[in-house]
């Protein structure tokens, strides 16, 4: 497999022409939000994670200098990304609500969103309107909320916060029953806080979805393309496999 591998990677590098220098890259606005492991904010408060990791190589192969990321709340993020003509947002799920939005380059990972509760409730769903009886807290403007909306739940039964950290806190004391959200992010931010991930378990899968890089609808095409390219550049490197193998440690 590795051999393959290695193989698959040596073609592209053959056929596929180097990325070049696009000045537009060094004009975008690049903006993420707090969710480990893809994009969040070290001790020195630097952006960090697999995303960010994934986008400083992406500049590399396009001759793009290092650029600023701000980390914002996502509501913040999100509504600077359908105003403003050329923000990036990122990690970003490609919803079939959310594709003719926006232009992409993908992908960065895949997320498995799920209603997460504590294990000690024991909350069992047999299909997904069950869970319209109960509170469910969900990051503003997250892929967690808006499928929850998407399938017709309550507005008044979703309890939104500023970042993901918030829903835990919510669901820890009680205020809310589930929590929508990536998966893999929530378990992230457990481990982080040093909590047993045995206290928390999947009651119901929402879906899975692809994560990537949106731009702007402002955004030229040439330059998403760019971007594009010397994504998928990445995504065949050794460097890629190294950055997956730091974030997404096989269990």
């Amino acid at each position: 497999m590795r051999s393959w591998i290695v193989t698959l990677s040596l073609l592209l590098t053959i056929i596929m022409p180097a990325a070049q220098a696009n000045p537009a890259l060094a004009q975008l606005h690049y903006l993420s939000e707090e969710y480990r492991p893809f994009n969040y904010s070290d001790e020195a408060g630097q952006p960090t994670g697999l995303a960010v990791e994934l986008l400083q190589q992406v500049w590399q192969q396009t001759q793009t200098p290092p650029q600023p990321v701000s980390i914002l709340p996502w509501a913040r993020g999100y509504y600077l990304l359908t105003q403003k003509p050329n923000v990036v947002l990122f990690a970003t799920a490609r919803t079939e609500a959310r594709d003719p939005l926006f232009k992409w380059a993908c992908p960065i990972g895949y997320a498995e969103i799920v209603l997460l509760g504590l294990a000690s409730r024991k909350l069992s769903l047999r299909r997904l309107e069950e869970a319209q009886q109960y509170t469910i807290g969900a990051v503003r403007a997250d892929v967690g909320e808006q499928l929850l909306l998407n399938h017709g739940f309550d507005e008044g039964k979703i309890m939104t916060a500023n970042r993901l950290a918030q829903t835990l806190k919510m669901l820890s004391s009680g205020r809310v029953d589930l929590v929508s959200t990536n998966k893999t992010t929530f378990m992230s931010l457990i481990a982080a806080q040093q909590l047993e991930p045995a206290d928390y378990q999947v009651a119901w899968t929402l879906s899975s979805e692809q994560f990537c890089f949106a731009f702007s609808q402002g955004v030229d095409d040439g330059t998403v393309k760019a971007f594009q390219d010397g994504l998928t550049r990445v995504l065949a490197s050794s460097e890629y496999q190294q950055i997956q193998r730091k974030y997404l440690p096989a269990p």
